[in-house]
């Protein structure tokens, strides 16, 4: 369990962090807060959807690398490992895009959550794999070296 939280919070904290200078970087040329004008409609103020917007890709990404324990579970395989993560990442991300994008509304924004999950999947799953082809091959290694 302290696994988890650790990766949740480190996701959530760079998640946020790197939104927060991207987001800045955005208003520097363009001069407010981009936002979907339905989501912040919710809210007082451009400053409180914003801050709800951050705590939500923060949540979304520490769900990311927390879902990452799964890859360190020895029972199940790669193949199940994979199908588990995608469920748990989907499960958080299809809702939250459909809430601060408009992913089932808008076609720009389908094809960028689209595009974001499949390579924050790629790039989890990458990882993982060649984790698991190094343990495997000490494996081997360690079999071969007991037949000699």
């Amino acid at each position: 369990m302290k696994k988890i939280l650790i990766h949740f919070v480190n996701g959530f904290c760079y998640s946020v962090a790197i939104t927060t200078v991207i987001e800045l970087i955005v208003m520097k040329m363009i001069g407010h807060v981009a936002l979907l004008p339905e989501f912040a409609a919710h809210y007082e103020n451009e400053v409180i959807a914003f801050c709800v917007q951050l705590l939500l890709i923060g949540v979304m990404s520490g769900v990311t690398s927390a879902g990452t324990i799964l890859f360190e579970l020895k029972r199940p395989g790669l193949l199940w490992q994979s199908v588990l993560f995608l469920l748990v990442m989907l499960a958080v991300w299809i809702p939250t895009a459909c809430y601060l994008w408009g992913f089932h509304k808008y076609v720009a924004s389908m094809i960028s959550s689209l595009a974001s999950i499949i390579v924050t999947y790629g790039i989890c799953w990458g990882i993982q794999y060649r984790l698991c082809s190094r343990d495997v091959k000490e494996i081997n290694q360690r079999l071969n070296q007991k037949e000699m």
